[in-house]
């Protein structure tokens, strides 16, 4: 159980690291926001339809569970709208750092609510993280654009919203395949809507426009759903661990797909954020 675990939360974090690089490659190439995010949900639903029809949920479960499962479908509609927004106003690296801070969240949430000591350590390491994102946004700050930066707070405070709902799901014995089918069947519906009533979906775009935003979909439905399959299994803090692949699969593939580079300062603060959130996480872990 647990070596599945580990290997879906590695396979989600991998996964959810390409999102960000890939969708700035579409958007270069003339893909709109609204596509993209029709695109993520729509293929999504169809993903796990063949599993829906193998593993039919009941609707006495999904009206039981209704408010949980709208909170993580909220927090699904705030991730998604965030990074997208985000990866479109400011380079994808930084995006992708400023929104896998979501740990911290996760982390002390997760003591909130059990009631436990916030152990020195990790307050001293909540500190070094924020020092780590002063130096990665510090140095270009005044250049920045700010709906970027807001946008991949509020992407992070929807991935830790879905973290957390999910762990209480679990602990309920909900089923992830019921959970995903319900998120993304009612966010394709809620974003085609909105978007058909307010924004244009422009479709009149070249076959590697049509391949990267495709990808993107499809790197989002699997780690999303990997995702959902780690969790029950290993538990939110230690998906959250391993889910730090993201962050380091973003660079990288930002580096190559989109020739971004990151200065001295803004190197150093990554490598504070990153090391700082894994050892936070692994700490309370231990504990």
């Amino acid at each position: 159980m647990y070596i599945v675990g580990t290997i879906c939360a590695i396979g989600a974090g991998i996964f959810f690291g390409f999102i960000g690089p890939v969708t700035k490659v579409a958007y270069n190439l003339g893909v709109g926001l609204g596509l993209a995010i029709i695109l993520r949900y729509i293929i999504a639903s169809l993903l796990i339809t063949p599993f829906i029809i193998v593993n039919k949920p009941s609707f006495s479960m999904y009206k039981k569970q209704i408010w949980l499962l709208l909170i993580l479908t909220g927090g699904s509609i705030l991730l998604t709208t965030g990074l997208l927004i985000s990866v479109k106003y400011i380079d994808a690296s930084l995006a992708i750092l400023i929104f896998c801070t979501y740990p911290i969240i996760v982390l002390f949430t997760s003591m909130l609510i059990d009631k436990e000591k916030i152990d020195l350590k990790i307050k001293l390491v909540f500190a070094l993280t924020f020092a780590g994102l002063f130096l990665v946004l510090g140095p270009s700050f005044e250049s920045l654009n700010k709906i970027g930066v807001i946008s991949a707070i509020i992407a992070s405070i929807g991935a830790s919203t879905i973290i957390l709902t999910n762990q209480k799901l679990s602990n309920r014995n909900i089923d992830p395949i019921h959970i995903n089918a319900f998120t993304n069947l009612f966010n394709s519906l809620f974003f085609i809507t909105i978007i058909s009533l307010f924004f244009e979906i422009n479709i009149n775009i070249n076959s590697d426009a049509w391949i990267m935003i495709l990808i993107s979909a499809f790197c989002y439905a699997i780690a999303f759903f990997l995702q959902l399959l780690a969790i029950p299994k290993i538990g939110q803090s230690k998906t959250a661990l391993f889910l730090y692949a993201e962050p380091i699969v973003a660079v990288v593939a930002s580096i190559f797909l989109l020739k971004e580079i990151l200065n001295l300062y803004q190197s150093l603060g990554a490598i504070i954020v990153i090391s700082s959130l894994i050892f936070a996480t692994y700490q309370t872990n231990k504990n």
